[in-house]
């Protein structure tokens, strides 16, 4: 995988850096002091740290003139200030990372070359592929053998996917449990 795409948003002094691309060989962050390039290179660290846990606090990390009254007009509005993103990146996806999700959901399943992935200042993270979920499942349920009672998940064509439970918790790296509805 490679960065393609950063946007940090209230994180420390940087209220919105909008999506800055990052170029294959060198991107380099150019301003006066104090304008956020420290900040900016701080969150793409907080995004996947290589040495400790180094988390998002609110508290800490939010820009502190406006914590307390985003954190009052979050509260308003029935939201939880600590459920917001300081840091989205978007990755392109190389041929091996492509050949990985096949060998696991079969051919054709990822629609894009791209995912996009954020951290909340809850340490939550939330990724986004673009999928053709209806071949993925069908791509997985080949591969089993399912009891006769099961047997029209084999011929099914048509189901939805809703989502039962958005977690940390869960195995692997997964963030939300899902059924299937026929």
């Amino acid at each position: 995988m490679k960065l393609k795409t950063v946007r940090i948003d209230h994180f420390k002094h940087v209220l919105d850096s909008t999506e800055v691309a990052i170029q294959p060989d060198i991107t380099c962050l150019v301003g006066k002091n104090e304008s956020g390039k420290s900040a900016f290179l701080e969150a793409l660290r907080r995004l996947k740290p290589a040495h400790g846990a180094a988390s998002f606090s609110s508290p800490t990390h939010y820009p502190a003139w406006l914590e307390k009254r985003h954190r009052r007009e979050a509260k308003a509005k029935g939201r939880d200030l600590d459920e917001k993103s300081p840091i989205n990146a978007t990755f392109t996806i190389e041929p091996e990372d492509v050949a990985a999700v096949e060998a696991r959901f079969g051919e054709d399943v990822l629609l894009s070359d791209t995912f996009t992935i954020s951290r909340k200042y809850t340490n939550q993270y939330a990724g986004v592929f673009e999928v053709d979920e209806t071949k993925a499942v069908a791509n997985l349920l080949a591969d089993i053998e399912l009891p006769t009672v099961l047997e029209p998940l084999n011929s099914c064509e048509k189901f939805s996917i809703h989502t039962l439970v958005q977690t940390p918790r869960l195995p692997d790296g997964i963030a939300s449990a899902r059924r299937i509805v026929l």
